[in-house]
């Protein structure tokens, strides 16, 4: 079906968005505000369809989140409607490793005035909020400091984040083809490998104006500025609760049990 611009963007609350880099911004960190990144699907061991009229009815219609191949999948469709010049990448994720494994994770660069932008609503709580330039320096985003990082060994650019500790690694991406039988690969692996973090373990992220919310197998965590609230979520009636309130999730009660019982069997939650 034809890309509905206008539900997609009442979905994530703009009402309108300019192809210009202030538009840009607004779209990335709208689309993480409104649909969160999950992986319940793969939790409850399932793959996720990725063609059009199934990412639009979970995601938009049905109010639902996704992983990366979903998010930015939708994400894509919504860069192409407003008349973005992008194109996909797929990288390895390496989570302050020296390289990365096979390539995970899915997103977008996006050529605007002769710069190139990263551009990714589906990376979870480590991702910048905004687009990160891809040949400038270090770049204030919100409360962080990320750059992009040329590294001539593997040819690939890496995003990086800076900590107390120093730069670390998030994933780095190349420009080989990417062609729609290889994000299909990629996502076969990440929601069925026992190796991928996505069939053995439930996150959830969402990121707002003012806060972040996540949860991680039970554990919920909640930051507002200097503010932090940390709680343990043992029964299906409040992590229903969280799901819906917290997050703006629209998963059913069988689905929302489905995940607590799952969580109870590998002994996350006690």
């Amino acid at each position: 079906m034809p890309f509905d611009l206008p539900a997609y963007l009442d979905r994530i609350g703009l009402e309108t968005c300019p192809a210009t880099l202030d538009g840009l911004r607004a779209l990335q960190t709208a689309q993480i505000g409104a649909i969160p990144f999950e992986n319940v699907l793969p939790f409850l061991g399932k793959v996720p369809d990725l063609d059009r009229d199934s990412l639009w009815q979970k995601l938009v219609q049905n109010r639902c989140g996704g992983y990366c191949f979903e998010l930015n999948l939708l994400l894509g469709d919504a860069l192409a409607a407003i008349g973005f010049s992008a194109g996909q990448v797929l990288a390895r994720v390496r989570m302050g490793a020296p390289e990365g494994g096979a390539r995970t994770h899915l997103a977008h660069v996006v050529t605007l005035n002769g710069a190139e932008w990263l551009v990714d609503a589906g990376f979870g709580g480590q991702a910048p909020a905004e687009p990160v330039c891809v040949s400038a320096e270090d770049q204030q985003i919100r409360d962080r400091i990320y750059r992009i990082r040329f590294e001539a060994e593997s040819g690939e650019h890496v995003l990086e984040r800076q900590t107390d500790e120093g730069w670390f690694a998030l994933y780095g991406f190349d420009r080989v083809d990417v062609r729609p039988a290889d994000i299909e690969a990629s996502n076969f692996l990440c929601a069925a490998s026992p190796r991928q973090s996505f069939a053995g373990s439930m996150k959830f992220y969402r990121l707002t104006d003012r806060a972040s919310i996540s949860f991680l197998d039970g554990r919920a965590r909640f930051v507002c500025g200097g503010s932090k609230r940390e709680w343990l979520i043992e029964e299906a009636e409040d992590l229903g609760r969280f799901m819906r309130n917290d997050l703006g999730l629209g998963y059913d009660d069988d689905t929302v049990r489905a995940i607590a019982q799952r969580l109870k069997d590998l002994h996350l939650l006690d």
